[in-house]
């Protein structure tokens, strides 16, 4: 019971995806993650409380600075922005929470308690039941192998043709899942480059393994094999961040076996490492796209990553945001929170700026923005206790020199890469086994429980507590999965999708972003219900429907019971306020108030996301509605600050210049407006209407038929075409524009009016 979850982590987490959820990787990884090892760790206290009746616990030089990183993090997160985002990790993210950094540290203290050393003389003689170190480092390996080979079919396309594939004489189709078909699918990562980085650290941690020499020919050649599969795989993804890690993993370790003089009875062995140095460095500063797209005859989407300088910038920010930011951070797992408040105003230049990160592009930055120097400090005081220690103790064995190469490049993967479930894993596995192969330094403390039956007891009931408690959380994980597939269910599609939803918010109440989600779809369907003819709406419905976006958002009293919404479960998160001013922005003049209650969202998210051009465009809106002009200007200024081609706020500006009597301003705005989309026909619309409006009606005809060129159905355009064309005595021109008019909206009773007239 302890020792057959701990194989089946080690061997499924790199492998483990499940298409049931609406995340497929990294949820669950997680899930994985934690009832494996909280049903290990039940049965090893269990073991030594019940059956040998002492509590046997060996102790580690470790053991306290990790105890201390854990309860800087449990104090994050009590303090924490967002409580449940720190708890459970931000949903779509889900490996930054303390669910999971306590499972992982629970798996430290399982390895360093039950797992037996490498080479030692107690193993051979040792019962079925002992966990070798040596065996969970080739199950790991063996892991890895087959997460190779499914991403090489992937990659060549495999999976599709299988898919495909069909037998002649059953006519039986190989069902393959969806997810299996894209080109980027691998089972450890989300993404090729979190599979690259992944690889990076497994190539160092086999050139340990094979410079110090397997005694096994075939294990020996199967490492090779491995190294090669590797560097093949990290060749065709070319990202540049892995290589950085196998460029500076392999010059630390030149360096240490210079120093130590490690191989000077056998040079050839530190032979590998320069090829690898070449290799990488070559990679790194040479682009071979070309050589990709001969391979596969494709090019490979990326994944969207943080740029260092700004994840950086913005963690510096979040340690110094306030007193407790500075001890504690921003919680652990609220990046996302991070992000919004610090991001600079440059970042609106990139292609990026629409993009909310929820993770930083390293994971250094993000423990410092969300755990704050003590989180910061307690992490490097843990590193650098272990990498004196394995200095001191490193020798050439089969098991401490591959698993200190590991973890050196996992340090280094944290200043190029943020942590994922797998990376996360690896690092604490890593950890764990290498002090396992110190030996020296570790000391086994045994308090016997056989001559105490008063601390027996109290330990009995204690492992009681605990069971009853771990199988709580089981019956809240089953109810919270769950949830997740109806809310992948209801991306699926049918008719009856919100019911999926609103299935998902009844077995989740806590999960805010199902509570957006929802309330954003019952908005849809207000605004669909309300652009009917007037005739055939259903105002019960309109009104229920947009009774529950605003429920889902603000909190609903059902009986005796209040159900919180979003802005109460993360009150901290820009998308909930952001969703709650779209809202009453949607529904101005259905209700009184809504537009005060408009400004107050959007005003909460601004202070949570000052520098986005598109909050402040939305509050500006809200003002023009509220009649503050003042406001209103100063709003859009403010919008074009941060993003001077922000097209919304310029058409805000022109709109306004237009609302004082100065079309030539409002022209001259939209003309600008023009020259950076020259593809967007509600622009050249805009900018015809201003002329027409100015009297200037051979140039408004001119944009008008601009932007029906660009837009052949622009049913605004062509109205506005045919009244200009009136305006000049062209009559059959005018018929011609009202007819597409008509044809594109049957039944308009105002253009089949001005036909009549045209045609008199």
């Amino acid at each position: 019971m302890i020792k057959i979850p701990l194989y089946l982590l080690v061997f499924l987490l790199p492998l483990f995806f499940l298409p049931f959820s609406f995340e497929a990787f990294e949820f669950n990884k997680q899930y994985l993650l934690f009832f494996l090892v909280s049903f290990s760790f039940l049965a090893w206290l269990g073991k030594m409380i019940l059956i040998d009746k002492e509590i046997k616990f060996k102790r580690t030089p470790l053991d306290l600075p990790i105890l201390v990183f854990l309860l800087v993090a449990i104090l994050s997160a009590v303090f924490s922005v967002d409580k449940n985002s720190s708890i459970f990790g931000f949903y779509g993210r889900f490996s930054d929470g303390l669910v999971g950094l306590l499972s992982l540290g629970m798996l430290y203290f399982l390895i360093t308690n039950n797992v037996t050393a490498n080479g030692d003389k107690k193993t051979e003689t040792s019962s079925k039941s002992e966990i070798r170190s040596v065996f969970l480092s080739k199950l790991f390996l063996g892991s890895v192998f087959l997460a190779i080979a499914v991403t090489y079919l992937t990659l060549f396309g495999i999976w599709t043709k299988l898919s495909n594939f069909q037998f002649s004489l059953t006519d039986i189709q190989i069902k393959i899942p969806v997810l299996m078909q894209q080109p980027t699918f691998n089972p450890a990562s989300g993404s090729l480059e979190g599979l690259a980085v992944f690889l990076a650290i497994t190539v160092n941690f086999l050139v340990g393994l094979v410079v110090v020499g397997e005694k096994k020919k075939l294990t020996n050649i199967a490492n090779w094999i491995l190294i090669f599969l590797s560097l093949g795989l990290l060749i065709i993804i070319n990202y540049t961040a892995a290589w950085i890690v196998i460029l500076a993993s392999s010059l630390i370790f030149t360096a240490i076996a210079l120093i130590k003089r490690m191989f000077k009875k056998d040079a050839k062995k530190l032979l590998l490492s320069l090829i690898l140095i070449v290799t990488a460095a070559v990679f790194i500063f040479v682009d071979n796209s070309s050589l990709q797209n001969s391979i596969l005859k494709y090019q490979l989407p990326r994944e969207q990553i943080l740029d260092q300088p700004t994840s950086f910038l913005i963690g510096f920010k979040g340690a110094v945001e306030n007193l407790k930011s500075g001890f504690l951070g921003s919680g652990i797992g609220t990046w996302h929170y991070d992000f919004s408040k610090f991001k600079p105003a440059e970042f609106n230049q990139s292609v990026l700026w629409q993009i909310r990160f929820d993770r930083s592009g390293n994971h250094f930055a993000e423990i410092l923005a969300t755990t704050g120097f003590l989180g910061f400090l307690a992490y490097f005081f843990l590193v650098g206790i272990f990498l004196m220690i394995s200095y001191l103790f490193l020798r050439q064995n089969r098991g401490g020199l591959a698993l200190f190469l590991g973890f050196v490049a996992l340090l280094v993967s944290q200043f190029v890469y943020y942590q994922n479930t797998v990376l996360g894993f690896l690092f604490w596995m890593m950890l764990a086994l290498a002090v396992v192969n110190w030996k020296g330094p570790i000391k086994e403390k045994i308090i016997s429980l056989k001559d105490f039956p008063e601390l027996s007891l109290i330990f009995s009931v204690l492992l009681t507590v605990s069971a009853i408690a771990v199988l709580g959380t089981y019956f809240f994980a089953a109810k919270f999965y769950l949830a997740d597939i109806n809310y992948r269910n209801y991306f699926s599609g049918g008719a009856d999708s919100i019911q999926e939803l609103e299935k998902a918010v009844s077995l989740n109440s806590y999960q805010a972003q199902y509570k957006i989600v929802l309330a954003r779809d019952y908005l849809s369907q207000a605004i669909a219900e309300g652009q009917k003819p007037s005739d055939q709406i259903n105002q019960i419905a309109l009104l229920n429907n947009i009774n529950l976006a605003i429920h889902n958002i603000t909190g609903e009293q059902v009986g005796e019971n209040y159900i919180k919404g979003a802005a109460e479960l993360s009150s901290n998160r820009v998308a909930v306020w952001e969703t709650a001013g779209m809202i009453y922005s949607s529904i101005q003049g259905l209700a009184t108030g809504t537009v005060t209650w408009g400004i107050d969202s959007f005003e909460k998210a601004v202070v949570l996301e000052p520098t986005n051009p598109v909050l402040h465009t939305e509050l500006g809106k809200l003002y023009l509605a509220a009649g503050d002009k003042e406001k209103a200007k100063n709003e859009f200024s403010k919008a074009l600050e941060l993003k001077p081609d922000y097209g919304d706020a310029i058409v805000q500006k022109a709109l306004m210049s237009e609302a004082d009597n100065n079309l030539e301003e409002a022209i001259k705005e939209m003309e600008s407006l023009a020259k950076i989309y020259p593809s967007n026909s509600e622009v050249f619309f805009q900018i015809g209407r201003l002329y027409f409006n100015n009297n200037q009606t051979d140039e408004a005809i001119s944009y008008f038929e601009a932007a029906v060129s660009l837009m052949p159905n622009h049913s605004n355009a062509h109205y506005s075409l045919g009244v200009a064309y009136q305006k000049i005595g062209e009559t059959a021109k005018a018929i011609a524009e009202f007819e597409k008019v008509l044809e594109l909206n049957p039944g308009n009773e105002d253009v089949r009016q001005k036909l009549e007239d045209l045609r008199k």
